[in-house]
């Protein structure tokens, strides 16, 4: 599979490659969901829509960011 040569390829934590996967995934859920409501003249419900995806992308990349944290941290120490 393509996602387990990127893995291998980049040396990367299958965890991570999940973690954006499901961002990816929310991001289009979210704008799709977030176009069909403005199609209908529901431009308030749109924005919540946006705003939810938003922070829920923000919530799911607390991980990553947490390891970019612990690994700055371990090259400045």
């Amino acid at each position: 599979h393509a996602f387990d040569k990127l893995e291998e390829d980049l040396d990367l934590d299958y965890a991570y490659v999940a973690i954006l996967l499901k961002m990816l995934g929310i991001t289009y859920v979210a704008e799709f969901a977030s176009n069909i409501c403005k199609d209908a003249g529901y431009q308030t419900i749109a924005r919540q829509i946006e705003i939810f995806g938003k922070l829920a992308i923000m919530v799911l990349s607390f991980p990553v960011l947490l390891a970019i944290l612990d690994t700055i941290r371990k090259v400045l120490s």
